[in-house]
């Protein structure tokens, strides 16, 4: 019995990349590695990755609860730009393209502040994390506190007939 390599299954377009920006991947918990890794293979042309954190999780056989904790990792070491809910954009130094001039022009249209390879990556991507950390905190203390500005209620409309 023989068979054509096309019967196996839909064929995906091959993608080039060029990951050297892993070479600036600071200190991460592992779980944000095994995120970063998922949402690699997931990725369409150019690093756009649609999927909800549920889709991520079940793809990590993961809680969801999970991912939500570990993209705020991501997001500080500037791997990973949140476009809108469950659309994220990978950095162009480890998306995938179609070929590679696409990233180059990808990586030129950078602003300097966002490129991986300017700075200490380490120290940028700590104070970035703790800068999200402190605005947590500040939301649940103020949360806590009950001095959250109350909705107020629009006058009652009078009836048409």
């Amino acid at each position: 019995m023989t068979f054509a390599v096309e019967d196996l299954g839909p064929r995906r377009n091959v993608l080039w990349g060029s990951f050297n920006g892993l070479a600036y991947v600071p200190r991460l918990p592992p779980t944000a590695y095994a995120l970063l890794l998922h949402m690699m293979t997931e990725q369409e042309h150019g690093g756009l990755v649609v999927a909800t954190h549920d889709e991520l999780a079940a793809g990590l056989a993961m809680d969801r609860g999970m991912i939500s904790r570990v993209m705020p990792h991501l997001v500080a070491a500037r791997l990973v730009t949140v476009v809108r809910r469950g659309r994220f954009q990978l950095h162009p130094m480890i998306a995938a393209f179609n070929d590679p001039r696409e990233q180059q022009r990808a990586m030129k249209a950078l602003p300097r502040d966002m490129q991986l390879d300017v700075g200490d990556f380490e120290d940028e991507y700590e104070e970035r994390f703790q800068l999200y950390l402190d605005e947590k905190a500040r939301k649940a203390e103020t949360k806590a506190k009950g001095n959250v500005t109350p909705i107020t209620k629009s006058p009652r409309l009078k009836r048409v007939r």
